[in-house]
């Protein structure tokens, strides 16, 4: 993926393009963290890639890139909400359903974009959305922008990927910490270290902490995997290479962002923690 003028936040490109490169992308995409700027930044970079003719999407010089880039595409649909407010109310959500089961007039997506959805989509909102994330539309893409994801509804954030911006915030070191013994236990040999380090979360609020430092950890491998540096810890970015594969970094990426999922929706923490354990090791230790 080219990210063209777009700086900083290397991990997340990093993730962003392995999904490109194993033609994964996601149908629904959540940016979160980062400034209000930078989050809709990236929804349009991210537009621009959905309905680029050129050659490394975005190409930015394509008629579609310059007229998404510039919010004027006839396939990206841009939600405006009403009121004071903004919100965005039941009426447009539905009016945008309908019109992603037509098929695109210039590009090969559609693309429709919710911003700042922690302030502007409402509970009721959103479940009026929810079934159409259940079972999207061929060729459609939908992003959504916010600066907490723990706002929306659990089976919203379960059925998107989310991206983190990086954020200005210094890691807990108890929870990196964690996040390091978790690492290791992945990769362990034996299963009673995953299940004890996986038992370490024990507290809410640390538990959430330790997955984000986790996830962090998980990209660095997957960054030196393909030949970049660790930006976080080079030790155990090397360990977690010498057992995994590219899809089994997403993958790893994938239940810890499932388990924080499970932590929002005050799944028992024991439950959550031994629920890890078992696919951590039938995702890394299958053949």
């Amino acid at each position: 993926m080219n990210f063209g003028q777009l700086e900083g936040n290397e991990h997340l490109k990093k993730s962003l393009t392995e999904l490109e490169r194993a033609q994964r992308m996601p149908h629904a995409i959540i940016i979160s963290s980062g400034s209000e700027q930078q989050r809709a930044e990236l929804a349009t970079h991210l537009a621009m890639w959905a309905v680029c003719s050129g050659g490394e999407k975005p190409c930015g010089k394509c008629k579609n890139c310059l007229n998404a880039e510039h919010r004027a595409h006839s396939d990206i649909y841009y939600a405006k909400g009403s009121g004071k407010t903004n919100i965005y109310n039941k009426d447009e959500l539905k009016g945008m359903i309908r019109d992603a089961s037509v098929k695109p007039n210039q590009a090969d997506r559609k693309v429709y974009v919710l911003e700042e959805c922690d302030r502007r989509l409402p509970v009721i909102s959103q479940n009026t959305f929810l079934k159409t994330l259940e079972e999207p539309p061929q060729d459609v893409l939908f992003i959504m922008t916010c600066e907490n994801s723990r706002s929306l509804l659990e089976t919203i954030r379960s059925r998107a990927v989310e991206f983190a911006l990086e954020s200005d915030s210094r890691l807990d070191e108890e929870a990196l910490g964690v996040a390091r013994e978790i690492a290791l236990g992945i990769v362990s040999p034996s299963e009673i270290d995953l299940l004890r380090a996986t038992y370490l979360l024990n507290e809410r609020a640390l538990a959430l902490e330790a997955l984000d430092a986790l996830t962090l950890l998980l990209r660095d491998g997957l960054s030196v995997y393909v030949g970049a540096k660790a930006e976080l810890d080079s030790e155990i970015a090397e360990a977690l290479c010498r057992k995994l594969t590219r899809s089994k970094f997403l993958n790893l990426i994938e239940l810890t962002q499932n388990a924080q999922s499970k932590i929002n929706a005050n799944v028992s923490l024991k439950l959550i923690s031994v629920w890890l354990c078992g696919q951590y090791r039938r995702n890394v230790w299958q053949k």
